[in-house]
């Protein structure tokens, strides 16, 4: 996880400042097959992306 920064991000009418962040992961393909990674990774940025849906599952 690196720190957040503010970027411009367009929403459908104009650029909004949105705090953004890069997450970086590796995996050894020997243990975890990369599907199930990618599926892992998706989950997590979901729940980054709406904290409210960690209490729901």
């Amino acid at each position: 996880v690196n720190k957040m920064m503010m970027r411009p991000v367009w929403d459908g009418t104009q650029f909004m400042p949105r705090k953004m962040m890069n997450l970086s992961s590796s995996f050894d393909h020997r243990v975890i097959d990369g599907w199930d990674a990618a599926v892992f990774i998706q989950r997590i940025k979901t729940l980054l992306e709406t904290p409210a849906l960690i209490f729901v599952d």
